[in-house]
């Protein structure tokens, strides 16, 4: 097997390289600069990619298992070619935390071109990597593996691993011929991921007293990563007992209990095969060796197959099933997974509670924010800054409620003017969506691409105008994913927005029309926006 090992400068490449001893070791630095005859350093960027390209080359013809390390990318500049996907059979990938690799820059004459980047923008240069590698390895059908927490020991057993035969995509290919077996004719399929997802519980934590792995801490699903954690569980016992308080997930599973469907889990052989049982589960493969890759090379070879894949998931692990399926559907339930926080949910449906959130009657938070709900009621006396500021904190406490609900990229935040402006600045201090303002007396409706809204006001009286609002949207794209957030919703108004999932600070039964004026009598009381404003009567 020939094998890439990738990484920003500073990551520690050359310091793992010069501890192998299992098989040949080619410096890609070296290479290059001998291939140009000592002068790789001042080719042109057109020179250089030619040299690269003939270093592949080399590589490739090669027929003896060896490692080369080298660079996908520098800062925006992708380096990776075909030649060096040609060349590889498995790619590593080396993760070290960007703020080690910014303070060993600090100290490295050979990588000074880079000294003067950011803590962010080497997280956002990793990230960049780890994911567009990865995806180049899924369109070839390649292994990638990401490896973080390793030494140089650890390295060499991964690779006798690989060489003995592991491979992520191989399983995949392995699980592709049972479902056949279980479903000749190539129709519509449903693929089901396990823990919280087709069941309630997560089966593993249930059967070891909650027993918690840091296998997957750096939040990379790759079979390194996989093949960590069945190593770490061999030989545990199972407290079986426990599976009788196991829980299907109706969501989920009222959706493909009278179809085609196979349960795909990363989780325990034994365990699964007890809730099989109990609870009369049809096809059901687990194997704590099932990666995120290998769900996905799953769902591209059935559907190379012909078969039509709806695919089900919680977590990272299932996000790139989802994306490759026909139809991919996320489960949140009523908080998302915090593996997928940050992450690229686009052309994902969601499946999630639609129980209104009130902040103010969640046990843990109402001590947190009652002097600055009591500051709020129209009642307080309290406008201007100090009324300002605490709908910015009220904001930013919703915005981090959001943020474990609903996926940050590809969201849009829609703050409604005027009584929602300060509100909704705190939200999006916490919550990164792609924020717009809207003032619906004056202005047109912003053009917003991103699928889901999320449409703040500042307070809901009778809804009518966040209604209209919605409407709109919908009438522009009836397939967006609305979400409706404010500080205070009447509480007979709740009923309005059952189609939506609602988040409110609190509901109030007390309700009144808005009017410039500083105390409420006859069903009018002080408008929020002229107390946020400063402009009372």
């Amino acid at each position: 097997m020939k094998y890439a090992l990738y990484g920003l400068p500073c990551a520690g490449k050359t310091t793992l390289l010069n501890e192998i001893n299992n098989m040949p070791v080619f410096r890609g630095g070296e290479e290059l600069n001998r291939l140009a005859e000592g002068k790789f350093a001042e080719l042109s960027g057109e020179g250089k990619e030619s040299v690269r390209k003939k270093y592949a080359a080399k590589l490739a013809k090669k027929t003896y298992s060896f490692i080369a390390d080298g660079h996908f990318s520098f800062g925006d500049r992708k380096v990776f070619t075909e030649a060096d996907a040609k060349a590889y059979d498995v790619f590593l990938y080396l993760y070290c935390a960007p703020e080690t690799i910014y303070a060993r820059l600090q100290n490295s004459e050979k990588n000074s071109a880079f000294k003067g980047l950011s803590v962010e923008r080497l997280r956002r240069w990793q990230d960049f990597e780890i994911e567009a590698l990865r995806e180049e390895c899924h369109k070839r059908d390649k292994d990638f593996y990401v490896l973080d927490n390793v030494d140089s020991e650890e390295l060499q057993r991964f690779i006798n691993r690989i060489e003995n035969g592991f491979s992520s995509h191989a399983l995949a290919v392995s699980i592709c011929g049972k479902i056949r077996d279980m479903y000749h004719s190539h129709n519509k399929i449903y693929i089901c991921d396990g823990d919280k997802t087709i069941i309630k519980q997560d089966s593993f934590r249930l059967c070891t007293n909650d027993y918690v792995t840091h296998a997957f801490d750096g939040g990379f699903y790759t079979g390194y990563q996989a093949a960590g954690f069945a190593e770490e569980v061999a030989g545990f016992e199972y407290d079986m007992d426990k599976l009788s308080g196991i829980k299907m997930n109706p969501m989920v599973y009222d959706q493909v209990k009278n179809k085609k469907y196979i349960v795909l889990s990363s989780g325990i052989p034994s365990l699964w095969g007890k809730i099989a049982a109990n609870k009369s589960l049809t096809n059901v493969i687990a194997n704590p060796y099932i990666c995120a890759d290998t769900k996905f090379f799953v769902v591209k070879i059935l559907r190379q197959m012909g078969y039509d894949v709806t695919a089900y998931g919680d977590g990272k692990n299932d996000l790139y099933m989802l994306k490759e399926a026909n139809a991919g559907y996320l489960y949140i339930g009523k908080a998302m997974s915090r593996s997928l926080y940050g992450a690229d949910v686009s052309g994902i449906n969601l499946i999630y509670d639609r129980t209104p959130y009130i902040m103010a009657e969640e046990e843990k938070k109402s001590r947190e924010i009652e002097e600055d709900v009591a500051i709020c009621r129209s009642s307080s006396g309290y406008s201007g800054s100090k009324l300002r500021a605490t709908h910015v904190r009220l904001g930013e406490g919703m915005g981090e409620a959001l943020r474990s609900f609903i996926p940050e990229v590809g969201t849009a935040i829609l703050t409604l003017e005027r009584s929602g402006d300060f509100f909704g600045v705190g939200v999006s201090c916490t919550y990164n969506g792609v924020y717009y303002r809207y003032n619906p007396n004056i202005d047109e409706l912003p053009t917003i691409r991103e699928r889901r809204v999320i449409v703040i006001d500042g307070v809901i009286n009778t809804g009518k105008s966040i209604l209209d609002v919605i409407k709109k949207l919908k009438k522009d794209d009836p397939q967006k994913e609305i979400f409706v957030v404010t500080n205070v919703i009447y509480r007979d108004a709740v009923g309005k927005f059952s189609d939506y999932k609602l988040f409110a600070v609190r509901a109030s039964s007390n309700s009144y029309v808005g009017e410039t004026r500083n105390t409420q009598a006859d069903g009018k009381g002080p408008d929020t926006a002229d107390r946020l404003y400063n402009i009372m009567g």
